[in-house]
């Protein structure tokens, strides 16, 4: 990632190593990034709505459950839908054969030394750098973060589009707040 991290991004950042480590892995994940986001104050009025950690965990415990189906977006299982895929039956079948959870690829990894981003995570933050540029903002904040999280197509995304987070209204608040700021 090239450009400078503001001291917010760089908290953010911080933040989701140590919730990586406290699981047992090296790897940041969506879920460390979205835990350390909401306990950000520069992101959080981006997420209110959220409500709090009760509406955090039931975001968590979406996303938990959609990797458990594959980790499919809302889009990609009705188009399964759509061709007469029937998911939940699909799922049994996997997990019938494999076990409980043989679709989500999310488990901890082995523990390294070095800290490495999913891929998941890394488009989150090549999308945050997008943001930066089109606002034409100099530093990357945890704002921007909020942003890529949400431009991001995936289960956060998704779930967060279903309490009302959404990119075009968090970009919508974030001008709110640089118009007040001017005044």
């Amino acid at each position: 990632m090239s450009g400078k991290l503001a001291s917010s991004a760089g908290a953010v950042i911080a933040d989701a190593v140590k919730r990586a480590r406290a699981h047992g892995t090296s790897r940041i994940g969506e879920e460390h990034l979205f835990a350390a986001l909401l306990g950000n104050p520069g992101s959080r009025p981006l997420l209110d709505r959220v409500d709090g950690p009760a509406g955090a965990a039931e975001v968590l415990a979406e996303v938990r459950q959609a990797r458990r189906r594959g980790g499919l977006t809302v889009s990609e299982r009705a188009a399964l839908a759509g061709l007469g895929i029937d998911l939940g039956e699909v799922v049994a079948r996997v997990e019938a054969q494999l076990g409980q959870g043989a679709l989500d690829d999310s488990q901890p990894l082995a523990r390294r030394r070095r800290v490495s981003l999913s891929a998941e995570v890394r488009n989150v933050l090549t999308q945050a750098q997008r943001q930066k540029a089109a606002r034409g903002d100099r530093s990357l904040t945890a704002r921007h973060l909020v942003l890529g999280l949400l431009a991001q197509p995936g289960l956060f995304a998704d779930a967060l589009a279903a309490r009302g987070v959404t990119l075009a209204g968090a970009i919508a608040a974030m001008s709110c707040d640089d118009l007040r700021q001017e005044r």
